[in-house]
């Protein structure tokens, strides 16, 4: 973004001039009304595209909700941004904040609770844990946290557990 700096703020422009809530930090809390999807936008320029169309098509057919519309305009923004060489990385359970994108070596690091069904109490206990606590394995995760087993599917599914080992038992043979 560095480089990149007059494209960004003409995407900020575009955000301050049609979403009258948007501001500087804002907590994803604030905009899941606006329907931001961690997991779509983890799927990068392409998966992003994939579910305009998808919602387009709703639209189209007169089967979109009031969240399809909202959601369809957020990503219109996240496309837009990516397009201007703007990154968005992955939640991660070591760097990822509860609630806040975060930048990160000029791109934005997307926080837990951007993720479809991993709400605020959910991601905030993560972070919590994770900054008091070493974290070696997914079962440890579960027990401290007491995230359900849903919540860590989520994470699993969208490659947030990748480097923990499923519990601390150690394996002799």
């Amino acid at each position: 973004m560095q480089n990149n700096i007059e494209a960004v703020l003409d995407v900020m422009s575009y955000i301050y001039d049609h979403i009258m809530y948007a501001e500087l930090n804002t907590k994803s809390d604030y905009c899941q009304v606006c329907g931001f999807d961690g997991e779509i936008a983890a799927g990068g320029y392409r998966g992003v595209n994939a579910a305009i169309g998808a919602l387009e098509a709703k639209i189209k057919e007169n089967q979109a909700t009031q969240k399809d519309n909202e959601q369809l305009t957020t990503f219109y923004l996240v496309r837009e941004a990516m397009a201007r060489g703007v990154q968005f990385l992955g939640v991660d359970l070591f760097k990822s904040d509860a609630t806040a994108f975060l930048p990160e070596d000029g791109k934005i690091r997307m926080p837990f609770n951007s993720l479809p069904g991993l709400g605020d109490t959910a991601a905030q206990k993560i972070v919590e844990v994770r900054n008091s606590n070493n974290i070696y394995s997914i079962e440890e995760l579960r027990l401290k946290t007491g995230v359900s087993k849903t919540v860590i599917e989520i994470m699993r599914r969208n490659h947030v557990l990748d480097n923990l080992t499923e519990t601390n038992q150690m394996t002799l043979f």
